[in-house]
């Protein structure tokens, strides 16, 4: 009987505990963030609202030439999403991969494939009324 129920409780523990995490991964990205990245030209900022649905991200870039639609993944802290945009007439993909850490993201993001550079987000501040 004992054993019968140590059992149970490890069984019901264990699922809450994985229920918890998945909880967690998802917060943790989901929502605005303020962003910068090099370029040869200068530093770019940048502002992506995510939503997260699992390891699935999508959500938007916020651009003042019009926003354009994010895809990517988030998988334990590593995180990667794309988007694609118009420069110079042509579409250009861009990249980012890189580490979530609380409020802050950092990595690499790469141009089409054909140069890459830093980039870094923090969450954004919360605005008052």
């Amino acid at each position: 009987m004992k054993r019968g129920l140590f059992f149970a409780f490890f069984v019901i523990g264990f699922v809450l505990i994985g229920s918890g995490s998945g909880s967690a991964q998802t917060a943790s990205v989901a929502g605005e963030w303020d962003g910068a990245f090099n370029t040869p030209g200068g530093t770019r900022p940048f502002k992506i609202v995510l939503e997260a649905d699992g390891e699935k991200l999508t959500g938007t870039a916020k651009r003042s030439s019009g926003d354009v639609p994010i895809t990517g993944t988030i998988k334990g802290d590593a995180i990667e999403f794309t988007y694609t945009i118009n420069y110079g007439g042509n579409d250009l993909t861009m990249t980012f991969s890189g580490k979530v850490s609380g409020d802050k993201m950092n990595g690499i993001v790469t141009f089409g494939g054909q140069a890459e550079e830093a980039w870094s987000a923090e969450r954004a501040k919360a605005e008052k009324p």
